[in-house]
């Protein structure tokens, strides 16, 4: 709703801004309660919903002490419930017996996903994507000094989420296209999940000792398309994040995932990295240490994180595992590849010639696999990569959405 062009809540701002705040506190990635993420959040919740929503908190609750705490009758809880889980506020989450329990979903990973999905046809769905990249906007204006220096300092030391890029192990032809290892020898023989930075290892493990889903549309892609912006790329509707474990059954049950098997997940690898794909590891609460829970095929252009970056409204932080050198300079021919596919302009031609600045690699592999020529290969090399924020001189990606 709109009156003169301006967007008028029907959720008081403050309870809006302590839900933001609570859904913050459910994994390290801070989303600042920003007033176009108030409106976006506002727009698909009904001050019922809210007022539960807070009540909740951070807690994990039964069925009955959710019921209990609303003081709603059992039929108008069961309604409001099934709402809010359907958009992807409430998060289910089985306790060691199986039992199913409720609690609130951090912003991302979690609610952004379902909501996008959830409203795929919706008559709000156009104005959700236009409030959400107003906050990118909003974030991009800032983007002058001192006020990037502070953007810096806060996305270098505040203890904050930490992604890290997933590696996939190819091998090419003799006609240098690369194609993905499958080795079902990586599974250990228990019934664990490891954390790993291996995408390859990471499908073989879920897809033998749980379940992999991938989402019916690339949630960011989505987002983007419905603001007119479409990908540069032109990554095909056919792939879009992959999800790992029980926290996805609910997304399956909504319809906004579906389960799929090891070898379709590594067809979709296969085919996202073709594309331009950078593979970002979402990890539980965000911690690096714990097991993976998504896994984005996104290219630079339209991933919410290395899109942020590239229009100059965030600074980048991954944990990385790799990066990238040049192996034999004289094999390149100067196509270019290697520097339309890198997310972070880390590597360049120049007169023909290849170059590598490695303080901007993150590793994602991109450039070896689109080199036919193997002039780039990936060496270990694990660290935090810090990119400071782009100068809006400096970004690649312009156009106001």
């Amino acid at each position: 709703m709109t009156k003169d062009n301006k967007v008028v809540l029907h959720n008081k701002k403050g309870d809006l801004r302590k839900l933001v705040i609570l859904m913050n506190k459910q994994n390290k990635r801070f989303m600042p309660p920003f007033e176009p993420i108030l409106q976006a959040i506002d727009l698909v919740t009904t001050p019922e919903e809210l007022a539960l929503l807070l009540k909740m908190g951070t807690n994990l609750y039964s069925y009955e002490q959710a019921l209990a705490l609303s003081g709603m009758s059992n039929d108008k809880f069961k309604s409001v419930f099934e709402v809010l889980k359907q958009k992807a506020f409430i998060r289910t989450k089985y306790s060691e017996t199986g039992e199913e329990q409720y609690t609130l979903n951090p912003f991302i990973v979690g609610w952004f996903e379902g909501i996008v999905t959830y409203l795929i046809g919706k008559s709000e769905e156009k104005e959700f994507a236009r409030r959400y990249m107003d906050f990118f906007n909003s974030l991009r204006n800032r983007n002058f000094f001192p006020i990037r220096k502070v953007m810096d300092l806060m996305g270098k030391y505040a203890p904050v989420s930490n992604q890290s890029v997933g590696m996939v192990r190819e091998s090419k032809n003799e006609k240098g296209k690369s194609k993905i290892i499958i080795d079902e020898k990586i599974i250990p023989p228990d019934s664990m999940i490891y954390p790993t930075s291996s995408v390859n290892d990471m499908i073989m493990e879920y897809g033998t000792k749980s379940i992999i889903g991938q989402f019916k549309a690339c949630m960011c892609r989505q987002v983007t398309r419905n603001v007119d912006d479409h990908c540069r790329f032109k990554m095909p509707d056919d792939i879009a994040c992959i999800g790992f474990g029980d926290q996805i059954k609910t997304y399956m049950q909504y319809g906004y995932m579906r389960q799929i098997s090891k070898e379709e997940a590594f067809d979709i690898i296969q085919k996202a990295r073709d594309c331009g794909a950078i593979h970002t590891v979402f990890h539980e609460k965000d911690d690096t240490n714990l097991p993976q829970i998504a896994l984005c095929n996104c290219c630079w252009d339209c991933c919410g994180i290395l899109r942020s970056y590239n229009m100059g409204a965030v600074p980048l932080r991954y944990s990385c595992f790799y990066m990238a050198n040049i192996t034999d300079v004289s094999k390149c021919n100067g196509c270019g590849l290697c520097e339309k596919f890198c997310p972070t302009a880390a590597i360049k031609v120049v007169e023909k010639k290849v170059e590598l600045d490695s303080r901007k690699c993150i590793g994602c592999g991109q450039c070896v696999h689109q080199c036919v020529r193997s002039v780039v290969e990936l060496v270990e090399n694990k660290r935090t990569s810090f990119l400071p924020m782009l100068k809006k001189s400096e970004a690649r990606i312009t156009t106001k959405v």
